[in-house]
């Protein structure tokens, strides 16, 4: 079960106090009973008959009872309890068969063919298999297929070539003892596939397995060679009791009891991979292909028998390639998914992540995000160089990754923010392990002889208990990385009170997306009156947010949102969609009206807006004439040169262009005359004003005469009453715009204002 406190440090040393207890009891045990053999032994060396007797004797069941006895109190207070009590009883078991033997069967004149006590000692074999499984359960997720498959591999192969070594032909040539010798060829059978299962945990744990695994392989090489010996001698019938072969069964057993002495490493880090994961079945594979091709040769054609070989040694090399095809398409899927600087997972893993993070949080889990933030990196970046702060981002991660557990996931964002999630932790477990990341990050970092001091700021938030959305949960951690920026305090919660005015502006910005890509925009539209003709020839587009519970809401309740966020140049996109369907509308009822949309600063500096905006032209099938975009002097001016080449491309495909609230910004007859516009739009501001003022009302005409000469179209824009309205039509205005001709409509009521005003000439 997993930790519910990820202090590593303190998680290993309480394992390691927990492991001691039994340790200490467990060798002290093992020097008791070896010194009482060598005193049993001693006995017996100076003649003492009794005692001597009996120990020496029947030596080898008193240390395999022992055995049993380190085993078991080896299991007690142990995290792998369950496999050193299975591993106690399975050698009880061979015990047991071991005791038959001494006290039944070695007096008896005749030996059954087998004897019960086979049967207790190959009972040995299942749970000593059922042991090594649990003590591998706990230290791997789960036991893949390919590990089954290579502990089949491998006994299948080794008790095919002990076959053909002679085991098979002793068998059949065994007089009246073949169930004898079959039983016996059992014993090196399971000490194969137990040490095939140990081989596949080495493989699978890896270097660092610990000692006590490398004490159990060399016990059950130990029992392989001698259980295969011993098979050889009993089909000739040369086996004898109490020779060399007890006392490598013996030694066997020694190992055995080293293994139980050791501490327990979890290991993991040091795992095969790569090609090394194909040598034992390759190895195998080509042991099986060689007995195969051996017995081809005794009973078939040779010629046959050797394309055969080559062709699966071809097969086997084809699949060799195939494999190293599939390991360099995982290290590329690999590399994308990992950040080239630190080597941590990298943004697009985050967001994996995150993703499996909302099924947790769906059932119930807790799941904490933090944000870390390098306080003042900027200046390490701009005084020593980007050298020394890409030295100092690779040094972050393996400090962070040492506070934290195996299933923790710690990625880099970009720059110098990082982002962890951990399971199962509260909120002040997660506040606990901000406050040891911050630590960890502020011991000095040590670069070719430089030291610095480095602080961080940590924002951290909880799920389920502020959100079942992981993404919003990240959201959430880095509001609260930032009050822990601004405050200056190191770590912070996330805190609805302080931080929910910024929690609320994500969900706003969330909806307006949504809104834009969900068609919950409107656009009412305010006609434009052209004063030589008295006809509406022309319409403003503007934008209103239909909010599913806000009603309808204004562009000055969203427009600084969506520029803030980024979203403006695909509001401004769907905005001219909208209109120019209108457009086409119109036109098919019989009305063709200019459409004036406005643009955003993102829109001019998009090389490819002018092939978006003739994309939808071409979709509604409108001349480029019927589309006029409106742009304030303040966003010329803040990219003026792409600006320029943007508008520059509309005006050649015939879009016009409108610069609106003319004479607030940065009015100025040099960028003007550069400009490749059609009209200008007076601001309200001196429209509004002229019939009262006659600065005001000077302004006006001379804007009107700058626009004239220079060919363009001047409309003014804010007319509130009839006075202004003749006032402009006196001057020669060319167009009005205004609460006095008309608020903007939607749609339909324009159709039906259109209609009732019967094209009457305002006069």
């Amino acid at each position: 079960m997993r930790d519910r406190l990820p202090d590593v440090l303190e998680d290993l040393s309480d394992e390691a106090r927990d492991d001691a207890r039994p340790l200490r009891v467990v060798r002290r045990l093992a020097v008791l009973l070896v010194g009482i053999w060598v005193v049993a032994l001693t006995a017996v060396a100076l003649g003492a008959d009794a005692v001597g007797d009996l120990l020496a004797a029947q030596g080898k069941l008193f240390f395999l009872a022992g055995l049993v006895l380190i085993l078991v109190v080896r299991g007690a207070g142990s995290a792998d309890r369950a496999s050193w009590w299975c591993f106690a009883a399975a050698v009880f078991s061979y015990f047991s068969g071991a005791a038959a033997y001494e006290f039944h069967y070695r007096d008896l004149d005749e030996m059954p063919d087998p004897a019960w006590s086979d049967a207790a000692f190959l009972g040995f074999f299942p749970l000593a298999f059922v042991a090594f499984l649990l003590l591998l359960r706990g230290r791997v997720r789960r036991l893949t297929a390919n590990m089954w498959l290579d502990c089949i591999v491998t006994g299948c192969t080794a008790a095919a070539v002990a076959a053909a070594a002679g085991i098979g032909a002793l068998l059949q040539s065994a007089d009246g003892g073949r169930l004898v010798v079959a039983t016996a060829m059992l014993y090196p059978i399971g000490d194969l596939l137990l040490l095939s299962l140990v081989a596949g945990g080495l493989a699978l744990i890896g270097r660092d397995a610990g000692p006590g695994w490398w004490w159990v392989t060399a016990a059950l090489g130990l029992f392989v060679v001698t259980d295969t010996v011993y098979a050889y001698q009993l089909a000739e019938g040369t086996y004898t009791v109490g020779g060399p072969l007890d006392i490598a069964w013996g030694l066997a057993f020694v190992c055995c009891g080293m293994a139980a002495i050791q501490r327990t490493s979890r290991g993991g880090r040091g795992r095969i991979d790569g090609g090394s994961a194909l040598v034992i079945p390759g190895a195998c594979a080509v042991a099986a292909l060689t007995l195969l091709f051996t017995g081809y040769l005794a009973t078939g054609d040779p010629v046959a028998g050797a394309f055969a070989l080559v062709a699966v040694l071809a097969a086997l090399a084809r699949t060799g390639l195939t494999f190293r095809d599939v390991r360099a398409l995982a290290d590329s899927r690999r590399q994308a998914r990992t950040d080239e600087l630190t080597g941590l997972p990298n943004r697009r893993s985050v967001f994996e992540a995150l993703a499996e993070a909302d099924l947790r949080l769906a059932a119930g889990e807790r799941t904490a995000v933090l944000v870390l933030d390098l306080d003042r990196f900027k200046e390490i970046n701009d005084s020593l160089g980007h050298a020394v702060g890409d030295a100092l981002l690779a040094q972050v991660g393996p400090r962070l990754r040492a506070q934290l557990r195996a299933d923790d996931v710690l990625a880099r964002l970009g720059g110098d923010e990082f982002v962890v999630l951990a399971q199962d932790l509260d909120a002040a477990e997660a506040l606990g392990l901000a406050q040891r990341l911050r630590a960890e990050l502020q011991r000095p970092f040590g670069f070719s002889g430089m030291v610095l001091d480095v602080d961080v700021s940590v924002g951290v938030a909880i799920g389920p208990d502020e959100s079942i959305s992981a993404v919003e949960l990240l959201q959430l951690a880095d509001l609260a990385m930032y009050a822990a920026k601004s405050g200056r305090t190191g770590v912070a919660v996330y805190d609805e009170e302080r931080d929910g005015h910024g929690r609320h502006r994500l969900e706003d910005v969330a909806q307006l997306r949504r809104a834009i890509e969900q068609d919950e925009l409107v656009l009412h539209y305010q006609p434009k009156l052209a004063l030589a003709t008295g006809t509406v020839d022309g319409v403003e587009a503007l934008v209103r947010w239909q909010h599913p519970t806000r009603g309808l809401l204004f562009p000055d309740a969203f427009i600084e949102l969506a520029e803030s966020a980024g979203l403006m140049a695909q509001l401004t996109s769907r905005v001219i969609d909208i209109a120019l369907a209108q457009c086409r509308s119109w036109s098919d009822r019989g009305r063709l009206l200019t459409m004036a949309v406005n643009v955003s600063p993102s829109n001019l500096v998009d090389e490819a807006f002018p092939d978006q905006v003739r994309a939808l032209l071409a979709e509604h099938e409108l001349s480029a004439g019927c589309l006029v975009l409106e742009v304030t002097e303040s966003l010329l001016m803040e990219d003026r040169e792409r600006a320029v080449r943007v508008l520059g491309r509309l005006r050649d495909d015939g879009v016009g262009v409108a610069i609106d609230d003319y004479g607030t910004g940065y009015s100025s007859l040099a960028y003007l005359a550069a400009l490749p516009v059609t009209e200008l739009k007076l601001d309200r501001t001196f429209v509004g004003e002229m019939t009262g003022s006659p600065r005001a009302e000077s302004i006006v005409t001379s804007t009107l005469q700058l626009a004239h000469a220079l060919g363009l179209v001047l409309v003014a824009e804010g007319a509130e009453d009839q006075a202004t309205v003749d006032a402009l039509t006196f001057h020669g205005c060319d167009v009005v715009q205004g609460y006095h001709l008309s608020r903007p409509l939607p749609a339909e009521a324009l159709w039906s204002w259109l209609d009732e005003r019967a094209e009457v000439p305002v006069a």
